[in-house]
């Protein structure tokens, strides 16, 4: 019995540690997610601000530009990259979208990392009903924030920023983003 008491201390003493190491490790944890968050904010268009018309380069090298004030219509504006897991993740979540398309809502896909496409891919994933540029002006890069992928940047018919989200898409975004549309 009196070799199991300092076993036992030992034992209680290392658990202790790894819980406080742990509670240390999930504050931490928190903190970073909170400064990132910030971060993203930072590079994302700001919500009620107005872009200019898309422009860039579609997949048969032609010059597109993406206006708005013309069609009534709510422009999703969907950055992504054919290797990116994120991305791969999207797709249930942009064929939710998709649905309101033609009628509601108007797509672009962006890919500016010139990824190659198959016919394949692109139904699979419904990019062919939409335009998809894979190179933008670097002015529309830039206004854009077109770096970030997964992005989609919501804009209702007079350019204005709706919503704009990075990451994996979940229920709860894609309801906002529904939401907006249907209410435009």
């Amino acid at each position: 019995m009196g070799v199991l008491k300092p076993v036992v201390t030992a034992f209680l003493a290392v658990n202790l540690l790894l819980l406080a190491a742990c509670l240390f490790a999930l504050r931490q944890n928190k903190t970073l997610r909170a400064q990132a968050a910030n971060y993203v904010a930072l590079l994302t268009p700001p919500n009620g601000s107005v872009l200019p018309p898309l422009l860039g380069t579609d997949l048969k090298g032609a010059s597109q530009a993406i206006a708005y004030g013309q069609d009534q219509r709510s422009t999703l504006i969907y950055t992504f990259s054919k290797g990116c897991e994120y991305c791969k993740e999207n797709w249930r979540a942009m064929h939710s979208l998709q649905t309101l398309a033609p009628g509601r809502l108007r797509i672009v896909y962006v890919d500016t990392l010139l990824d190659v496409f198959t016919p394949k891919y692109l139904a699979d994933n419904g990019i062919e009903r939409s335009a998809l540029l894979v190179q933008l002006s670097p002015a529309s890069e830039f206004l854009y924030a077109a770096r970030l992928v997964p992005q989609a940047v919501l804009v209702d018919h007079e350019g204005r920023v709706r919503w704009s989200h990075v990451g994996e898409l979940d229920r709860a975004d894609v309801s906002k983003a529904l939401s907006l549309i249907k209410g435009n």
